[in-house]
């Protein structure tokens, strides 16, 4: 027999804490916060669009 003690088993608010476990309510907020940057990646990408369009049209004319 061994004379180490052994290791303590972790607890939910140990777990929590240390980040080690995800509740759901932290996977819908990621997953709402990535949907949320993809939106505005996209609505930026548009708008680049529209300017650099008007603005090569400003130059070509």
């Amino acid at each position: 027999m061994s004379d180490s003690p052994k290791k303590a088993k972790p607890t939910l608010k140990s777990l929590i804490e240390d980040f080690q476990l995800q509740t759901g309510k932290d996977l819908i907020k990621r997953i709402k916060a990535k949907e949320q940057e993809l939106e505005v990646f996209k609505q930026s990408v548009e708008f680049e669009e529209r300017n650099r369009k008007l603005k090569n049209s400003r130059i070509i004319d």
